[in-house]
C-alpha cells in the first residue's frame, strides 16, 4: 500500500470518520494535527539479511513499538492500532513480514527465529533501537516471543495477541483441535497452493470470516487490500512456509523456554479465540505475564476489537517519553 493510500486511512481512523470501522478507535485531535501526524508517516524497503523488507514507520518520541502481522493479512491490519500509537508520542514500526506483503518472497528462512533476525536488523538498520517494545499477532506472535526469547535485554516489553507457541504446552493438544484445521492443510507441501492459486480473494474472505466472531468485520476494501496481497507471485507459498516451518519452531521454543522471560508480558486473546487459556499459556515461557479477553472478538483481534487492543497497549507500554 503506497504512503498516499495509507496517509488517508491514518486521518481517517483517528477522526474515526463513518467509513472506518465501528469499532475503530476515536480521536479528539484537532484536524491540523492529524494532517501533522500523516506527514509523519513513512512507506519504505531496505535490504535486511538479503531479504528487501517494506514497512510503514512513524517517528514520534524515544520509545519504539514494533507491531508484527500474521498470515491472511498484511502490515495493513495495523491501520487502526498504529496511527492511537503515534499520537500519542511512540515511534512505531510495521513492516510487512518475510515473504508476504511487499515484503521479498525468498524460498527459504521462514523460522520464526530467523524472521525474528530479520526484524531486529530492520531496527537496528532504522536507527529505532536497540531497545525496543514488541507486539505480534498470530505468526507475528510467534517472531516476537523468538526475537525476546534470542534478545531479552533489548525487549523493553513484549504483548503476543491470540496465538499459541510452537512447542510450549498445550501446543500437541491445540494442533490436533477442529480450530487448527488450517495448521495442518496449510503445512502440506504444494498442495495448498494448487488449490488456492486464483482463488486467494474467495479463500481469505471465507477464512477471516470462519475465525472471527464478527460477521463481515473484513470489510470489501480490507478483502481487496489482502486478496491482492496474497495474490502475488510467491505470496502463497511463502506464506504456508510459515506453518512448514513449525517443526522447528518448536525445537527451538523448547530451548528458549528453558529459560523464562523476565520483562512484562502481555497476552491479548479474542474471547472466542485463545481465551482465557492464553495467560496459563505464556506463563510457560514468561514470569511476568498479564492477561486481557477481549469480548467479542474471535482470532483476528486488532480487526474485530481494535479500541479494546489500543487501550490494553496503551495501559500496558512504558510512556511514550
Amino acid at each position: 500500500m503506497r504512503l498516499s493510500l495509507l496517509s488517508g486511512f491514518l486521518v481517517a481512523t483517528l477522526a474515526a470518520a463513518p467509513s472506518t470501522s465501528a469499532n475503530a478507535p476515536s480521536s479528539d485531535m484537532p484536524p491540523g494535527q492529524l494532517t501533522d501526524l500523516s506527514a509523519r508517516i513513512v512507506d519504505g524497503k531496505a535490504d535486511v539479511n538479503g531479504v528487501v523488507y517494506h514497512y510503514l514507520l512513524a517517528v514520534g518520541g524515544p520509545k519504539t513499538v514494533v507491531l508484527l502481522h500474521g498470515w491472511g493479512t498484511t502490515s495493513y491490519m495495523w491501520r487502526f492500532v498504529m496511527p492511537q500509537l503515534v499520537a500519542r508520542g511512540y515511534t512505531v514500526l510495521a513492516p510487512d513480514l518475510r515473504g508476504l506483503g511487499d515484503t521479498a518472497k525468498p524460498a527459504t528462512g521462514y523460522e520464526k527465529a530467523s524472521i525474528a533476525e530479520d526484524i531486529r536488523a530492520l531496527v537496528n538498520q532504522l536507527n529505532l533501537g536497540p531497545v525496543v517494545n514488541l507486539v505480534g499477532h498470530d505468526m507475528g506472535g510467534m517472531v516476537v516471543y523468538s526475537y525476546a526469547a534470542q534478545h531479552p535485554e533489548e525487549v523493553t516489553t513484549l504483548a503476543i495477541l491470540d496465538v499459541p507457541l510452537p512447542g510450549i504446552e498445550p501446543w500437541n493438544e491445540l494442533i490436533q483441535g477442529p480450530r487448527t484445521w488450517h495448521f495442518r492443510f496449510h503445512s502440506v507441501r504444494d498442495v495448498p497452493e494448487m488449490l488456492i492459486a486464483g482463488r486467494e480473494l474467495e479463500y481469505l474472505k471465507w477464512f477471516h470470516n470462519a475465525e472471527g466472531v464478527n460477521t463481515r468485520v473484513f470489510d470489501n476494501e480490507a478483502d481487496e487490500v489482502y486478496g491482492r496481497s496474497y495474490a502475488q507471485p510467491g505470496a502463497l507459498r511463502a506464506g504456508f512456509e510459515y506453518y512448514r516451518a513449525f517443526p522447528r519452531d518448536e525445537e527451538q521454543n523448547k530451548a528458549f523456554a528453558k529459560h523464562k522471560l523476565t520483562m512484562p508480558v502481555l497476552g491479548i486473546s479474542g474471547s472466542g479465540g485463545l481465551g482465557s487459556m492464553y495467560e496459563d499459556h505464556l506463563r510457560h515461557v514468561a514470569e511476568n505475564v498479564r492477561a486481557v479477553v477481549v469480548e467479542g472478538s474471535g482470532h483476528w483481534v486488532p480487526e474485530e476489537q481494535p479500541a479494546a487492543v489500543t487501550k490494553a497497549l496503551i495501559e500496558f507500554l512504558p510512556p511514550a517519553y
